[in-house]
């Protein structure tokens, strides 16, 4: 009952694949969490509360993940996961 309607996972890799770290980005209701983590396991660090509004969604995501050598994976309810990545790739 407590779950993210939506979660999103941008995986920081380096030139060989190794994942060196990741930022988590939880939505809520009515707000949204990013969280960022190195490799070193130390525990997660708050970065951003926001509102949980499709647009600060898309602009949170964008500065954080790099098309071009980032994974992205997100988790949710079909509709918004939708929603999101048609934004995504505008």
């Amino acid at each position: 009952m407590t779950e993210p309607i939506l979660m999103i996972y941008v995986y920081k890799k380096v030139e060989d694949g190794k994942v060196v770290s990741a930022f988590r980005i939880n939505v809520y209701r009515n707000m949204a969490v990013a969280v960022y983590e190195d490799d070193k396991l130390q525990g997660g660090e708050v970065l951003d509360v926001f509102p949980g509004t499709l647009d600060h969604i898309v602009r949170t995501v964008n500065r954080y993940y790099q098309k071009e050598t980032d994974d992205l994976i997100i988790y949710g309810e079909k509709t918004l996961v939708d929603s999101l990545l048609d934004r995504l790739e505008d």
